[in-house]
């Protein structure tokens, strides 16, 4: 998954992943095991330390640092830069990425930074297991959204198409439900949805048809969502009262993100391969 869009340059981190990649099957056992560590986990690995990966490797923390640098890598801080270079926009880190807002602005960005750390911190519970374990079940994924976020919901419909088969943005006021006349065989079908205040009575009615249906029911939304419980066990809640003259999405926008990410980790999914024939299909139409 170090290659998600078509359009990135390659950069030192490409170079460093295809030696670890050439490599590996020659290591030693345990600077194999965290070469796999890494290999696997490229996608989030910006997160951790040293110390961390070597914890969940099973290895001496040295040993991390030893495996980079036979590849050419200095250690975790060269590494990082890396990544940094890798997934800027320009190329390289902002020069104006260590600048502080106005001070009438801290308060506000330190909200919508808490609305973000909230998010990772469900990571690990069961609501956030659930939503990925429904993910990577199903055959079949529909996502929708209406009024304020309706256009989240179509980008995250977009993305998880990349990360997985057989999803569709579902319009109900379009469609009239014509997806589900056939109703799924049990666990097979999931209905991913995005809301917020004020709540759009279709999602609670949508979401309790999906049940009766026998679809699984995601519900990414606010803090103060009063229904999304009573209908499952996969309900992603962000905080949304950031300061802002609209309620932030910032939050919901971490939450399928991080989504989007679990789905394309599904184990025995083959994501660089699909990511190979997408880019194939859009040079086609050459658009990139």
């Amino acid at each position: 998954m170090s290659n998600g869009f078509a359009s990135f340059a390659e950069a030192p981190i490409d170079d460093l992943v295809g030696k670890m990649k050439a490599g590996l099957p020659k290591l030693p056992k345990q600077e194999a095991k965290v070469a796999q560590y890494f290999l696997l986990n490229l996608n989030s690995i910006s997160f951790e330390t040293g110390k961390s990966i070597a914890q969940k490797a099973g290895v001496a923390e040295i040993t991390v640092g030893r495996m980079l640098r036979r590849f050419g890598c200095a250690g975790m801080k060269e590494f990082k830069a890396m990544l940094r270079q890798r997934y800027s926009v320009s190329g390289h880190a902002l020069a104006e990425e260590s600048a502080e807002p106005p001070a009438d602005w801290q308060d506000q960005m330190n909200a919508e930074l808490r609305a973000v750390r909230t998010v990772y911190a469900k990571i690990d519970t069961p609501a956030f297991q659930a939503a990925e374990h429904y993910l990577r079940q199903a055959h079949e994924i529909y996502v929708t959204g209406f009024q304020t976020v309706r256009g989240l919901a179509e980008d995250t419909a977009r993305r998880l198409a990349l990360a997985r088969p057989r999803v569709r943005f579902l319009s109900g006021h379009d469609s009239m439900l014509s997806e589900w006349l056939d109703p799924p065989t049990a666990g097979q079908s999931c209905l991913l949805i995005i809301d917020v205040i004020p709540y759009a009575s279709e999602c609670e009615t949508l979401a309790r048809l999906a049940r009766e249906q026998g679809r699984s029911v995601i519900v990414v939304t606010d803090e103060y969502c009063h229904w999304a419980h009573d209908v499952t066990d996969a309900v992603i809640n962000s905080p949304s009262k950031t300061g802002l003259f609209l309620e932030s999405i910032l939050g919901l926008n971490a939450a399928t993100s991080l989504l989007v990410h679990s789905a394309a980790a599904t184990p025995g999914s083959n994501i660089e391969e699909r990511m190979r024939d997408w880019k194939r299909l859009a040079n086609r139409l050459q658009l990139f």
